[in-house]
């Protein structure tokens, strides 16, 4: 891959950049991987770890974050303006999840589902626990971008320093894991020569040397995000064209549990994994392609542009993550 690593994968929001790289590809794969993760646990089955104690989920969710500190830097970099970082966070996160949670909820008690074994009935969505802890990252990335010139070195160090800290005293916490990922995102958007084929190669390395000492988690912290960013800014024939029916991942995340609960509840936990999978992919997709088509492209438009750009309302409808 070599110097491809500096190729810019993500410009401003008015540029087409899904359509040349990897990214929403990516981000559909780690869609699906926490899809899988979890028709394990509804259904009753042991999933088997992947990676240490990380399962597919865990690994899915750690894509995201990774994609998540590079793209949204990205946004930062380009326009560092407190109100429009602001409203283009929330157009992207918000309208698909105020029509997603009264749905579920109407949906759920007009079928009039109740728990089963393994499945709390208060535990509606079981996905969208990690949805704050992204935010809060947004919120880090903004205080770190309006204290300084350089936030990804800011963010980078503020978020390991809590990661050590939390893990001395009471054990990880959600954010400093999750920190880690978006961090390490935000710092490969920042400094393009740590795209490069050889720092990359370092990553890797040392994330290997890290894992077999015991430091699994901390060693994923610089496999994931290199590798996700170096797979991400490529453009290959296939999976660049995943963009060409919408971004789904978003989709996909939330409207997925729900889903397989439906699925278990109708279908009895004891009905072959493959089978429950069978009903929940497609309903799961169909379910991502109107969010997207109907709610989050449409809001998308809305994204506040800066001053000489098009207004509002006339915006490109590529999600910046």
């Amino acid at each position: 891959m070599g110097d491809r690593f500096m190729e810019g994968a993500c410009q401003d929001a008015g540029t087409t950049h899904a359509q040349r790289n990897n990214f929403d590809a990516l981000r559909v794969v780690g869609a699906f991987l926490v899809l899988i993760s979890h028709q394990f646990a509804l259904s009753g089955r042991r999933e088997p770890s992947v990676v240490g104690e990380h399962s597919l989920g865990n690994l899915g969710v750690l894509i995201f974050f990774s994609i998540s500190g590079y793209l949204v830097t990205s946004s930062w970099l380009n326009d560092p303006s407190v109100p429009r970082f602001a409203a283009r966070r929330a157009l992207r996160m918000a309208p698909a999840l105020c029509v997603a949670i009264p749905l579920t909820l109407a949906v759920i008690a007009a079928l009039g589902l109740k728990g089963f074994p393994g499945n709390p009935r208060h535990l509606t969505n079981g996905s969208l626990w990690t949805i704050p802890y992204e935010v809060y990252c947004y919120a880090l990335l903004l205080v770190a971008g309006v204290a300084t010139q350089r936030p990804a070195i800011v963010l980078a160090v503020g978020i390991f320093a809590y990661f050590v800290l939390s893990g001395l005293q009471s054990g990880t916490s959600f954010l400093a894991y999750f920190g880690l990922f978006f961090a390490a995102g935000s710092l490969l958007r920042s400094f393009p020569y740590l795209r490069k084929a050889l720092p990359t190669l370092l990553f890797l390395v040392l994330g290997y040397a890290l894992a077999r000492i015991g430091q699994t988690r901390l060693g994923l912290a610089f496999v994931v995000p290199s590798l996700t960013v170096a797979m991400g800014m490529q453009s290959w024939p296939g999976l660049r064209d995943i963009s060409k029916i919408g971004d789904l991942s978003y989709g996909i995340y939330i409207y997925a549990w729900p889903v397989q609960q439906i699925g278990v509840a109708f279908m009895g936990r004891q009905t072959p994994y493959l089978e429950l999978l069978s009903f929940t992919v497609p309903v799961t997709l169909a379910l991502a392609a109107a969010s997207w088509h109907v709610v989050e492209k449409k809001a998308l438009r809305y994204k506040p542009r800066r001053s000489g750009n098009a207004a509002p309302g006339t915006a490109s409808t590529v999600p910046e993550r």
